[in-house]
């Protein structure tokens, strides 16, 4: 499995509720904007998921690569805000709270499996599927080969 700066429960864990209600803003925002471009997108409500994880078994042991995005929302939250790119309300210092909770939320998904492999070096943002296209095809292929070995 590889996943791609990926959303848990983990960002919930580290946020305070007054921080986690200002997180869902945006995320409804940033769902908002990718419904625009594709209609068909799944959604989901992060709340009822997150409640729901905790009840769902460990994971097996399996080939994990964790891709984390490196590059920090908090030094440009306050020229986000400017651009009228977040919803009005978000604190100006909320992008530290944010990349403090996903790096700790980041690192436990590492841990999900035993061998699990973090790349926090990705030179990207949110969407290294967009920015860094051949990191995520290597780190599948890699673990392609890792799942035929084990098998």
């Amino acid at each position: 499995m590889v996943l791609v700066d990926a959303l848990s429960e983990y960002l919930q864990d580290n946020m305070t509720p007054d921080h986690w209600k200002i997180q869902r803003l945006l995320l409804q925002g940033a769902i908002k904007a990718d419904v625009a471009i594709y209609p068909d997108l799944e959604r989901f409500d992060a709340d009822t998921s997150f409640f729901q994880l905790p009840a769902a078994p460990d994971l097996h042991p399996m080939p994990l690569i964790v891709l984390s995005a490196d590059e920090r929302i908090g030094p440009r939250l306050v020229d986000m805000i400017a651009a009228g790119q977040v919803p009005a309300g978000v604190p100006p210092d909320f992008g530290y709270v944010l990349d403090d909770a996903q790096a700790k939320a980041q690192l436990k998904l590492s841990q999900l499996v035993s061998g699990a492999f973090r790349v926090a070096d990705t030179h990207s943002g949110h969407n290294i599927h967009r920015i860094q296209l051949q990191l995520v095809v290597d780190s599948i292929r890699q673990v392609v080969d890792a799942g035929r070995v084990q098998n």
